[in-house]
């Protein structure tokens, strides 16, 4: 049985929209502009939760990473 408490590696483009408080529509933009680094296996696109990170860390307003 899964353990639930476990974070996933990957994230799918609504999870990852979820995790930042933003619209998918958002996180297909930083995809198709080449800011946010992503997988596609088949149809589906999946984001690394470290690269989901590493967008929203240089991105953050008035604080050293930008």
């Amino acid at each position: 049985m899964a353990d639930k408490n476990i974070e996933p590696a990957y994230l799918s483009v609504g999870d990852a929209a979820g995790r930042l408080s933003v619209s998918e529509v958002t996180i297909r933009r930083a995809i198709r502009s080449g800011a946010l680094a992503h997988v596609r296996i088949g149809r589906a696109v999946r984001i690394a939760v470290a690269d989901l990170d590493a967008y929203a860390t240089a991105r953050r307003e008035g604080g050293e990473a930008r």
